[in-house]
């Protein structure tokens, strides 16, 4: 294992086991019996060991989807891709969520930017639901994209907020079907108590 990579597996274990703001670029470095100047070689700052999370769990997804068997039914790859983004996050946890909007509200540091690849991916995926009538809301691809990514966005913050204190996943592939209008027989809608307003008052 690399150096760079060493760094973040430490950083992220201790980040879990104490908390992102108990944890020092000192004790990240004497944990991994390393200088500052080469911490500081990779990082720029402790912030920047969140910054770039998702790169890799894109590179991951896009990987994985390209092995398994989804039988031509695009609407499941397209929530696939969702999925893997929700399960990266609760691995990470709320706590360290709420540090990654934190840094980038102070300065957008680009972790919330559209990936190229991951965006061509989904609005193929839905081109590909349209023409095989999987979904049945016609809107242009990269509109239907980039609402439910500004919608899959507001959710993430809320569960931030909330400290991780309801179900996600399902509620968001109930949120996509919805505003996709998939058709019945495609749906993969789970049963789950839903959202509503009372939860947020």
């Amino acid at each position: 294992m690399g150096t760079k990579d060493r760094i973040l597996e430490t950083a992220y274990q201790m980040f879990h086991e104490e908390s992102y703001n108990q944890v020092s670029i000192d004790a990240i470095c004497s944990k991994c019996s390393l200088s500052k100047p080469a911490f500081y070689y990779h990082f720029s700052s402790k912030a920047d060991l969140l910054i770039h999370y998702y790169d890799d769990v894109v590179d991951h997804l896009y990987k994985t989807l390209k092995k398994r068997d989804f039988h031509g039914n695009y609407w499941e790859q397209f929530v696939f891709c969702f999925s893997s983004l929700i399960e990266a996050s609760v691995s990470l946890g709320a706590d360290l969520m709420k540090q990654l909007y934190i840094a980038n509200l102070t300065e957008d540091k680009g972790s919330f930017n559209f990936n190229p690849t991951f965006s061509q991916l989904c609005i193929d995926l839905i081109t590909k639901a349209q023409e095989n009538e999987q979904i049945r809301n016609q809107q242009e691809p990269e509109a239907l994209f980039i609402a439910s990514s500004f919608m899959f966005t507001g959710v993430e913050v809320l569960w931030s907020i909330k400290d991780g204190g309801f179900e996600r996943e399902n509620n968001v592939i109930r949120a996509l079907e919805t505003v996709f209008d998939v058709a019945p027989k495609y749906s993969i809608q789970r049963e789950v108590h839903s959202l509503n307003c009372e939860d947020f008052q």
